[in-house]
């Protein structure tokens, strides 16, 4: 990384995390973008320059978050074999998720309160561990029969309804805990994809 590159990435970096901290200390809604600049010590112009707006910086701070996260779960993109083996590294992933959330309290809230925001990054992103996570598991699902659209579909749900369901699990602990709601989540995504009808298309129009 050459020194302007290098230059960058710090200041990038000192914006995600000055708006980490405010946002720990006081909630994202009372957190304005002026205290975040001055936070971490850039001029306005510079947010700007990494961010469209604070939603925008929300989305990757959360990214960022996970991405570095799944640096510690060796995850290696790989192929795989069959459904036994499908069903495996979802369960998988899905229990590093809920260690991800468990772990981190502050930025589980945070995704609690922006699902919405935290759901489209997740699927919209094109690079990194996430994606070749999530593009595994959607390569499977394709070659298995299954169209892209459905898929694509089907994926979007499947994540929010596991995020915001263990989120609410963790911080809440109510109406069900996180070891009965993630066994329950996991049984209804695997029953559902495999009950579903490989020559199934469905008209999204």
């Amino acid at each position: 990384m050459d020194k302007v590159a290098k230059k960058k990435n710090e200041k990038y970096n000192r914006l995600i995390d000055s708006a980490f901290e405010l946002f720990e200390k006081r909630g994202t809604h009372l957190v304005s973008i002026d205290e975040i600049v001055k936070s971490a010590g850039v001029a306005k112009g510079t947010f700007y320059l990494y961010f469209h707006d604070k939603h925008d910086l929300i989305s990757k701070l959360i990214l960022d978050k996970a991405t570095k996260f799944m640096g510690t779960v060796s995850f290696r993109r790989r192929k795989i074999a069959s459904y036994d083996e499908f069903e495996e590294y979802l369960k998988s992933y899905l229990n590093y998720l809920c260690e991800f959330l468990e772990t981190n309290k502050t930025l589980t809230l945070l995704i609690d309160k922006n699902v919405n925001v935290c759901v489209n990054a997740l699927v919209e992103t094109t690079e990194g561990p996430l994606y070749d996570l999530y593009d595994e598991i959607r390569s499977y699902l394709i070659e298995s029969g299954f169209s892209e659209e459905m898929v694509t579909v089907k994926l979007y749900l499947y994540i929010e309804m596991v995020i915001s369901s263990c989120c609410n699990a963790i911080l809440r602990e109510h109406p069900y805990s996180l070891s009965k709601v993630k066994l329950h989540l996991f049984e209804m995504v695997t029953h559902c994809i495999r009950g579903a009808k490989l020559t199934e298309r469905l008209d999204y129009d």
